[in-house]
Formats: C-alpha cells, sequence, structure tokens
C-alpha cells in the first residue's frame, strides 16, 4: 500500500558513519518499506566530496571505499554544483539535473559549488 514518509521523520546519518562519508538519510529501504527500491537524500558542503564507491559485479574497492555489488543508480540534483567522477570521465552536475549511474562502474562525487548542495537518489536493488 502506499506510504508517506516525511524526511524530516528519518535521522541523519552523519558523514563520519555513513558508507559514501557525506551526510544520508535513507527514506524508501527495504527494511522500512519492503521495497526492492531505495530512496534516500544527500547534503554536501562546499568542497565535500564522497569516498569512491563501486557497482562492479565484484568487490574491487580499497579501504575506505564502499562496493554496493551491481546496483542501478539514480539522482535528482536539487541545490549545488556537483562533479561525478567516473572510470571514463567527468560529468558537471547543476540544479534540476537527473543523473544515471549504470552498474559496474566507479564512481566519485565532490561539490564543486560555493553552497551547500542537495540531492535524492535512488537505487535498486535496495542494499538494506
Amino acid at each position: 500500500m502506499p506510504r508517506v514518509i516525511p524526511l524530516a521523520d528519518i535521522p541523519v546519518t552523519p558523514a563520519a558513519e555513513a558508507v559514501t562519508k557525506v551526510r544520508i538519510s535513507r527514506v524508501i529501504t527495504r527494511e522500512r518499506c519492503g521495497s526492492n527500491l531505495l530512496l534516500g537524500a544527500s547534503w554536501m558542503d562546499p568542497g565535500e566530496q564522497t569516498n569512491t564507491w563501486s557497482s562492479r559485479a565484484a568487490n574491487d574497492m580499497a579501504e575506505g571505499d564502499h562496493w554496493y555489488g551491481a546496483v542501478d543508480e539514480t539522482y535528482f540534483i536539487i541545490t549545488g554544483h556537483l562533479r561525478l567522477t567516473w572510470d571514463e570521465g567527468v560529468l558537471e552536475l547543476n540544479p534540476n539535473d537527473c543523473v544515471y549511474l549504470a552498474p559496474g562502474w566507479t564512481y566519485h562525487l565532490e561539490n564543486v559549488g560555493t553552497e551547500p548542495a542537495f540531492f535524492v537518489y535512488s537505487m535498486t536493488p535496495s542494499p538494506e
């Protein structure tokens, strides 16, 4: 059945505890909603960067980085200017951009703007 889950009701995971090393709230999860899709929100201050993460089939990550396994991921950028670096290039992300991150690649994200960034992300299958 449909559910409304206000973002304000979900605690923010501090950067030091988050798998990508930036603040996140995982709103729609398998545990909370029984969903195969994860929906979350992320906040990044100017200059802040994630660790590197991979959606390859096999774990190829170094210590401190994160492996999700083969997942599809999307972003919707609400505020801020981000730079997404992946195996074969760089993408500049701005407000109202939608981004698809295909499985099988390694990624890194940085807030290259002068204001905080806020974006909504989804991932399937849900890692939690």
